[in-house]
């Protein structure tokens, strides 16, 4: 079991890319907009942004207009505070089947879904064309 830890720590500190396993109603919503930094509880009505085949929330519309001009600080500040920006497509990247909601890589404030297991490490060492696949999907 020992080695077991060990090695998925090896493999998270090697890609930078966390594999979770949850059940879907266990992920955390996000809770902080990456704009304003604002708590998203305290705004009374959160805007959704979609941006390369990916979905989050702002604080206002005037938060929307600056993450839709500047894209990758959005997803920098996601990653910042732990979050991640949830995939519009419900569809493996690698093998096309639907995905498991409990099943998904979370890295530089992109969460990718995948259909099963063996999809991790096709997603990790192909990261770059995973999210292009994802933001072509989604157009």
């Amino acid at each position: 079991m020992r080695t077991i830890a060990l090695l998925v720590f090896s493999i998270v500190a090697l890609t930078g890319a966390a594999v979770r396993t949850a059940a879907a109603n266990d992920r955390p919503a996000q809770t902080i907009c990456p704009v304003t930094g604002k708590k998203l509880s305290s705004v009374s009505s959160p805007v959704e942004v979609q941006s390369n085949g990916f979905r989050f929330l702002v604080a206002a519309a005037a938060s929307r207009d600056k993450a839709l001009n500047e894209p990758a600080k959005a997803f920098s500040a996601l990653a910042r505070n732990k979050e991640a920006a949830e995939p519009v497509s419900r569809v493996c990247p690698i093998m096309g089947n639907r995905v498991n909601p409990a099943l998904y890589v979370e890295k530089d404030g992109y969460r990718v879904y995948m259909c099963c297991r063996g999809c991790t490490k096709p997603i990790q060492n192909n990261w770059g064309k995973v999210l292009q696949k994802l933001s072509d999907q989604a157009e």
